[in-house]
C-alpha cells in the first residue's frame, strides 16, 4: 500500500486527529477522509502518517460488501 497524507489537523482539546490519505492498493487508487483517537499530540510529520497506516491498515482490514 502505497499512500501520502493530503491533509492532517490535531484536535488538541478533543485528542483527535483528523486526516485525508490517497493512494494505491492492490492496483485500486483510494481517498480516505478519517479521524483517529490519539494518546499524545502527533508533533512530526513522520508520527502523523505512522498514525494513518496503523487507520489504514485497521480500515482496509474490514470486510467491504462485496466481500473483499
Amino acid at each position: 500500500m502505497q499512500f501520502r497524507v493530503t491533509y492532517a489537523r490535531y484536535w488538541k482539546d478533543r485528542r483527535r486527529l483528523e486526516f485525508t490519505a490517497s493512494g494505491e492498493r492492490n492496483g485500486c487508487v483510494f481517498t480516505v477522509v478519517t479521524e483517529v483517537t490519539c494518546l499524545k499530540e502527533p508533533v512530526t510529520p513522520e508520527h502523523v502518517h505512522l498514525v494513518a497506516l496503523a487507520r489504514l491498515t485497521e480500515i482496509f482490514r474490514l470486510r467491504s460488501a462485496s466481500g473483499r
